[in-house]
Protein backbone atom coordinates (compact mmCIF):
# COMPACT_ATOMS: atom_id res chain seq x y z
CA UNK A 1 0.00 0.00 0.00
CA UNK A 2 2.62 2.14 1.02
CA UNK A 3 4.32 1.88 -2.71
CA UNK A 4 1.13 2.22 -4.67
CA UNK A 5 1.11 5.94 -2.54
CA UNK A 6 4.31 6.81 -3.34
CA UNK A 7 4.00 6.03 -7.12
CA UNK A 8 0.54 8.19 -6.94
CA UNK A 9 2.23 10.92 -4.94
CA UNK A 10 5.20 10.77 -7.94
CA UNK A 11 2.62 10.52 -10.83
CA UNK A 12 1.17 13.51 -9.65
CA UNK A 13 4.42 15.51 -8.89
CA UNK A 14 5.36 14.54 -12.39
CA UNK A 15 1.86 15.85 -13.64
CA UNK A 16 2.35 19.28 -12.13
CA UNK A 17 6.06 19.51 -13.44
CA UNK A 18 4.89 18.60 -16.94
CA UNK A 19 1.85 21.14 -17.02
CA UNK A 20 4.68 24.03 -15.64
CA UNK A 21 7.13 23.03 -18.34
CA UNK A 22 4.42 23.17 -21.12
CA UNK A 23 3.34 26.53 -19.43
CA UNK A 24 6.66 27.69 -20.13
CA UNK A 25 7.17 26.69 -23.61
CA UNK A 26 3.76 28.09 -24.88
CA UNK A 27 4.62 31.50 -24.00
CA UNK A 28 2.27 32.18 -21.28
CA UNK A 29 4.90 33.23 -18.62
CA UNK A 30 6.07 35.84 -21.28
CA UNK A 31 2.32 36.91 -21.98
CA UNK A 32 1.34 37.26 -18.81
CA UNK A 33 4.46 39.47 -17.56
CA UNK A 34 3.97 41.65 -21.16
CA UNK A 35 0.33 42.27 -20.14
CA UNK A 36 0.02 42.72 -16.14
CA UNK A 37 1.15 46.09 -16.37
CA UNK A 38 0.95 49.39 -18.49
CA UNK A 39 4.30 50.05 -19.60
CA UNK A 40 6.21 53.73 -19.51
CA UNK A 41 9.00 55.68 -18.13
CA UNK A 42 10.57 55.44 -21.94
CA UNK A 43 14.12 55.87 -22.45
CA UNK A 44 14.92 55.83 -26.02
CA UNK A 45 17.85 55.34 -27.41
CA UNK A 46 17.58 55.95 -31.39
CA UNK A 47 20.38 56.54 -34.12
CA UNK A 48 20.04 59.93 -34.05
CA UNK A 49 20.97 59.64 -29.93
CA UNK A 50 18.89 59.79 -26.72
CA UNK A 51 15.12 60.68 -27.90
CA UNK A 52 13.64 60.03 -23.97
CA UNK A 53 12.71 63.84 -23.63
CA UNK A 54 10.43 63.55 -26.90
CA UNK A 55 8.75 60.49 -25.34
CA UNK A 56 8.20 61.68 -21.93
CA UNK A 57 4.13 60.81 -21.95
CA UNK A 58 5.01 57.56 -23.98
CA UNK A 59 2.96 54.70 -22.30
CA UNK A 60 1.88 51.38 -24.20
CA UNK A 61 -0.80 48.80 -22.92
CA UNK A 62 -1.05 45.00 -24.22
CA UNK A 63 -4.06 42.98 -23.38
CA UNK A 64 -4.49 39.19 -23.56
CA UNK A 65 -7.30 38.86 -26.07
CA UNK A 66 -6.46 35.29 -28.44
CA UNK A 67 -8.14 35.72 -31.64
CA UNK A 68 -7.56 35.26 -35.34
CA UNK A 69 -3.95 34.49 -34.99
CA UNK A 70 -2.77 37.22 -32.55
CA UNK A 71 -2.68 36.72 -28.58
CA UNK A 72 -4.39 40.27 -28.00
CA UNK A 73 -4.93 44.01 -28.74
CA UNK A 74 -2.30 46.72 -27.88
CA UNK A 75 -3.12 50.75 -27.39
CA UNK A 76 -0.26 52.86 -27.59
CA UNK A 77 -0.04 56.80 -25.93
CA UNK A 78 1.72 59.39 -27.69
CA UNK A 79 3.34 57.37 -29.24
CA UNK A 80 5.62 59.97 -31.49
CA UNK A 81 7.61 58.70 -34.86
CA UNK A 82 8.03 55.38 -33.64
CA UNK A 83 4.37 54.16 -33.30
CA UNK A 84 2.72 55.60 -36.02
CA UNK A 85 -0.36 53.70 -34.63
CA UNK A 86 -2.13 53.83 -31.29
CA UNK A 87 -4.08 50.41 -31.70
CA UNK A 88 -4.25 47.01 -33.15
CA UNK A 89 -3.20 43.85 -32.29
CA UNK A 90 0.03 41.55 -31.30
CA UNK A 91 1.50 38.26 -30.76
CA UNK A 92 4.74 37.01 -30.12
CA UNK A 93 6.58 34.92 -32.94
CA UNK A 94 7.40 31.19 -32.48
CA UNK A 95 10.31 31.37 -29.97
CA UNK A 96 8.57 34.56 -27.52
CA UNK A 97 11.72 36.84 -29.27
CA UNK A 98 9.94 39.24 -30.85
CA UNK A 99 6.33 40.72 -31.16
CA UNK A 100 4.48 41.66 -34.31
CA UNK A 101 2.52 44.17 -34.50
CA UNK A 102 -1.45 43.65 -36.91
CA UNK A 103 0.53 46.80 -39.07
CA UNK A 104 3.58 44.30 -39.44
CA UNK A 105 5.93 46.18 -37.33
CA UNK A 106 8.28 43.40 -36.14
CA UNK A 107 9.73 44.28 -32.76
CA UNK A 108 13.06 42.46 -30.41
CA UNK A 109 11.58 42.31 -27.19
CA UNK A 110 12.96 41.42 -24.16
CA UNK A 111 10.86 41.12 -20.93
CA UNK A 112 10.96 40.77 -17.28
CA UNK A 113 9.50 41.46 -14.32
CA UNK A 114 11.24 44.96 -14.36
CA UNK A 115 11.49 46.01 -17.55
CA UNK A 116 10.53 45.60 -21.28
CA UNK A 117 13.06 45.97 -24.07
CA UNK A 118 11.90 47.09 -27.61
CA UNK A 119 13.81 47.57 -30.33
CA UNK A 120 12.80 47.71 -33.86
CA UNK A 121 13.45 49.68 -37.17
CA UNK A 122 11.01 52.41 -38.62
CA UNK A 123 11.50 52.98 -42.29
CA UNK A 124 11.46 56.23 -43.93
CA UNK A 125 8.58 57.40 -46.12
CA UNK A 126 9.15 59.78 -48.98
CA UNK A 127 12.24 61.20 -47.44
CA UNK A 128 14.60 61.11 -44.70
CA UNK A 129 12.87 63.79 -41.71
CA UNK A 130 15.26 64.17 -38.78
CA UNK A 131 13.78 61.03 -35.95
CA UNK A 132 11.43 59.65 -38.47
CA UNK A 133 12.90 56.99 -39.24
CA UNK A 134 15.71 54.62 -38.46
CA UNK A 135 16.60 52.45 -35.71
CA UNK A 136 15.11 52.31 -32.11
CA UNK A 137 15.15 50.85 -28.39
CA UNK A 138 12.65 51.57 -25.93
CA UNK A 139 13.50 50.32 -22.51
CA UNK A 140 10.27 50.80 -20.26
CA UNK A 141 9.76 50.17 -17.00
CA UNK A 142 6.22 48.66 -15.22
CA UNK A 143 3.55 51.55 -13.98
Amino acid sequence: MKTLFKVIVLLVAFQFTACKDESDENGSVEIEMLTAHTWANAQVTHDDGDLSDQYESFAIVFTKNPSSGFDGTFVVSNGGYAFSESSGRWKFNEDFSKIILSSGKEMVAEINEEQLLLEFTVAPETGRLMGTSGNFLFNLQPL
